[in-house]
């Protein structure tokens, strides 16, 4: 089986991002706490970076940054600690009231309500095992037993502080050695591509860090604002719903419905009527509502993450990593899509993951002529001209998807009839446009040396007469290359100068005799590229040999491509000037046509 090198190149990113992917699964356990460790560090750099520039040593800046989030996070786990307990306290009576509560509302008959009502009744019955009911091992530690006792102490946290402490340890160590660190992965990398990694690191670190802290102090905010309207409405635990809708947050679109859920449970458990409930909701709302207005205006769309790839990528980070997968599945999604946008290898993840997804005009119109969306494809044309001339859109759009079609077609990636259609859809614009005056037909006329490259240009040049000299088109490639010309005798119609279309089928001695008893003042030779380019060299070379009096512009119709790589793909032929627009055609001809043509034109 023969791979191209783009086939070779897919499958060996597919498996090295499978190979990743299996890594980042089984050794979860030592990635979790990385990625956690790094995101941390990436939010308190900038503040250790304020205070070494204020003259503080770094040991001292890190040292009072760590502190300060000791701090913090000792008065959250203290107050939302007590809170819970209490709440926890008070679960049996809350059960209790939630039942009382459904049993007014329960109706008299039976109906589906009768059922929901039963199974919340009995909820604790049917979810109690005979293990439950047995009573619990009392389990007697010596009091010599320090690891005994802090075990006894920790419980099920204990996975939580050991994985606290590897956070914080790898914490100071980066911020020590944040420096240290970015010479050893330039180093990895390779000093020939120092450019685009100091360029990735600085983009990353930098829009990484704002976005993290913007993202805190949006989400603090939040929390802080809901814990002080649930004190005032009086539910209990403020402080532990506040934290909460604080973290909730951090979790893609659901986490607002998910902190919410559970104040307005106790709320419902807790107040004898239903208005406090509709408080709750109410707070929520107008509290997201009005953080959503604030967020654009704090770190905009510094994401650049689209809505859905921002929801693949938590479901993807929940399965991989569990819940600290989905609570840090916005930062690692924003360092996966900043490596994307600027790290050439990495470019599928900014296509899939960025918001904004530059897809040029005559791709997207490629696209709909091939789903054969005859209304869509019009419709773009139309809104291109509303901002820009038929020349331009025809340069821009039309022609590039032109001979985007006749290369597919002959690589067999679409059908004739795929190319036909497109065709027939193009024939069917330029009536319709040749039809409406209020298009605008051309830009003004750009400069000949900036429209074209002059290669053997003629030694006395003089004005063409059309009337007995006329413009001779020749198609080399059959229906597009004659649609190019069409599009080109449109433009020129509004100067009273039109080009004689020819096709190049048949012997090339039958076409040079047709030529001849034209006696033409200008032949333009067009060619789509990148098929017939054989073709087209040949028949230039035969119009230069037969017609060497005649000048011979080649039509090349590719705006990027270098005319200096043309005139080498003509050889040996060659042409007096080489166009690559429809705008540089119209330049040249206009430029060597009889004044008197001119001066009777109409305006366009």
């Amino acid at each position: 089986m023969n791979l191209d090198a783009n086939s070779i190149r897919l499958m060996r990113a597919l498996v090295i991002g499978g190979l990743i992917i299996f890594a980042m699964s089984v050794a979860a356990d030592v990635f979790k706490p990385v990625a956690l460790a790094v995101l941390l560090t990436f939010l308190l750099a900038p503040m250790t970076a304020k205070l070494e520039h204020l003259g503080l040593p770094r040991v001292l800046s890190v040292a009072l940054v760590l502190i300060l989030m000791l701090a913090v996070i000792g008065g959250i786990v203290y107050v939302v600690g007590g809170q819970f307990a209490s709440l926890a306290e008070h679960i049996p009576d809350y059960q209790e009231k939630i039942r009382a509560k459904l049993t007014r509302l329960k109706p008299s008959g039976g109906s589906a309500f009768d059922r929901v009502y039963d199974a919340v009744s009995n909820f604790e019955a049917s979810n109690r095992s005979e293990e439950e009911i047995k009573a619990t091992p009392v389990r007697i530690v010596s009091g010599n037993d320090i690891l005994g006792t802090l075990h006894a102490f920790l419980g099920p946290f204990e996975s939580i502080v050991a994985m606290g402490g590897i956070v914080l340890l790898l914490v100071v160590f980066l911020l020590f050695e944040r420096d240290d660190i970015g010479d050893r992965i330039i180093q990895l990398v390779g000093w020939g591509r120092i450019g685009v990694t100091t360029k990735t690191l600085a983009q990353i670190g930098s829009g990484l860090s704002s976005y993290l802290t913007a993202l805190s102090l949006v989400n603090a905010g939040f929390g802080l604002v809901i814990g002080l309207g649930l004190w005032a409405i009086g539910l209990p635990s403020p402080a532990l719903w506040g934290f909460l809708a604080a973290m909730f947050r951090f979790i893609p679109y659901v986490g607002t419905v998910l902190s919410f859920s559970f104040p307005a449970l106790i709320s419902v458990a807790h107040f004898p009527g239903w208005t406090q409930l509709a408080l709750v909701f109410a707070l929520f709302a107008t509290v997201e509502l009005v953080v959503n207005g604030v967020e654009p205006l704090l770190y905009g769309k510094s994401t650049g993450i689209s809505p859905i790839g921002l929801l693949i990528a938590a479901m993807f980070w929940t399965w991989l990593w569990g819940g600290l997968g989905l609570l840090l599945a916005n930062a690692l999604t924003v360092c996966l899509a900043v490596a994307g946008r600027s790290i050439p290898g990495l470019g599928f993840l900014g296509a899939l993951l960025s918001h904004d997804v530059a897809v040029a005009d005559d791709l997207r119109w490629y696209q709909r002529v091939l789903n054969r969306d005859q209304d869509g494809s019009l419709t773009l044309l139309e809104e291109a001209l509303k901002t820009r001339s038929f020349e331009e859109v025809c340069d821009q759009i039309v022609i590039p998807t032109l001979s985007r079609a006749d290369h597919d077609r002959a690589h067999e990636f679409i059908e004739s009839r795929d190319v036909a259609f497109i065709w027939r859809l193009v024939r069917e614009w330029l009536d319709d446009v040749a039809d409406n005056d209020d298009v605008v037909l051309t830009t003004p006329t750009p400069s000949t040396t900036a429209a074209a490259a002059q290669v053997d240009p003629l030694q006395t040049p003089v004005p063409i007469d059309a009337e007995e000299h006329p413009f001779v088109g020749i198609a080399t490639g059959g229906g597009a290359d004659s649609l190019v010309l069409r599009m080109l005798n449109m433009v020129l119609k509004p100067s009273g100068v039109r080009i004689t279309i020819m096709s190049a089928g048949g012997s090339s001695l039958q076409l040079s005799e047709k030529i001849a008893r034209l006696e033409p003042g200008m032949i333009l030779i067009s060619h789509l590229p990148p098929e017939g380019l054989t073709r087209a060299r040949y028949l230039t070379r035969r119009i230069r040999a037969r017609h060497d009096d005649v000048p011979v512009v080649f039509g090349y119709w590719d705006l990027s491509a270098e005319p200096s790589r043309i005139i080498d793909q003509l050889r040996p032929a060659t042409a007096n000037r080489i166009v690559v627009s429809v705008a540089s055609a119209r330049a040249v001809i206009l430029n060597r046509a009889a004044p008197p043509v001119l001066a009777g034109s109409t305006p366009g």
